[in-house]
């Protein structure tokens, strides 16, 4: 069952909207982080919006696509496979510093003998939810064009959170994993180093389902790429130069490709 974080009580029995997230973190740290952009965009709606943290990816999936939900925040692959289900949009692409795109890391512990990806032949790597483009799909990538298939690994386990890959790792559970390069950041001066990073990769973003009118969906865009205080103090809550811009829809026709090279190369 999804995790519903609400408007509050008063709200049960209305038809509320819904924006729901995928579980890539504790559901402490994206209620703290999403709640303001959930309020921020109930008001721009005139509605209440619930914040939902879906189970697991493949739950957000379902439920933009079947109409459960209106919004959804969605990194590139979930936003690929929904856009290959129905009539989803991507509204704006989420910005660091200005840059829309993101990059993938792939970590040992500080004092480990890896010194480069091809060393990983033989050992055990952890990576995060199978449908994550930056703790899974990129990370494979990355293995597979340094000559490393899945069969060449000791062993593997899909651990779902970036925080549980990070903490496997340094815990000497794993001798390697996958994470979104910023998360993989917030770790090195607990222990862990980053051995290889991506090429930048297709935004996350804000998604709209079927269900979300024209007329909403524009308003919601609008609100993303110009907004008023509430919604530069909700972005500030995303995390330190987050913006949104933006974003060109072919640009995830590339995340169809990295899927196919994955596929041809066995990995």
């Amino acid at each position: 069952m999804p995790t519903l974080l609400g408007l509050g009580a008063a709200h049960a029995a209305s038809p509320d909207g819904v924006f729901v997230i995928h579980p890539f973190d504790t559901p402490t740290r994206i209620f703290a982080r999403f709640r303001p952009l959930t309020l921020y965009l109930a008001g721009v709606l005139g509605r209440p919006l619930r914040l939902v943290i879906a189970s697991t990816y493949d739950e957000q999936i379902a439920m933009i696509t079947d109409g459960r939900a209106q919004l959804a925040y969605m990194g590139p692959t979930p936003y690929v496979r929904a856009r290959e289900r129905g009539r989803v949009e991507m509204l704006a692409g989420e910005a660091e510093g200005g840059q829309a795109f993101y990059q993938s890391a792939i970590v040992v512990r500080a004092d480990s003998p890896v010194q480069r990806l091809s060393d990983l032949k033989g050992r055990r790597m952890a990576f995060g939810a199978e449908i994550s483009m930056s703790s899974s799909v990129a990370p494979k990538l990355m293995l597979a064009q340094a000559g490393v298939k899945l069969a060449d690994l000791a062993s593997y386990s899909h651990l779902d959170r970036h925080e549980r890959v990070a903490l496997a790792v340094l815990h000497g559970d794993f001798d390697a994993g996958g994470l979104r390069l910023d998360i993989a950041r917030a770790y090195l001066d607990r222990g862990l180093r980053i051995l290889a990073t991506s090429p930048p990769l297709p935004p996350h973003g804000i998604v709209a389902g079927p269900t979300l009118s024209a007329p909403a969906r524009q308003q919601v865009r609008l609100a993303l790429l110009h907004p008023d205080e509430t919604g530069f103090a909700a972005m500030r809550a995303l995390g330190e130069g987050i913006s949104f811009v933006p974003v060109d829809d072919s640009h995830y026709d590339a995340v169809q490709r990295m899927l196919k090279r994955l596929e041809a190369a066995g990995a």
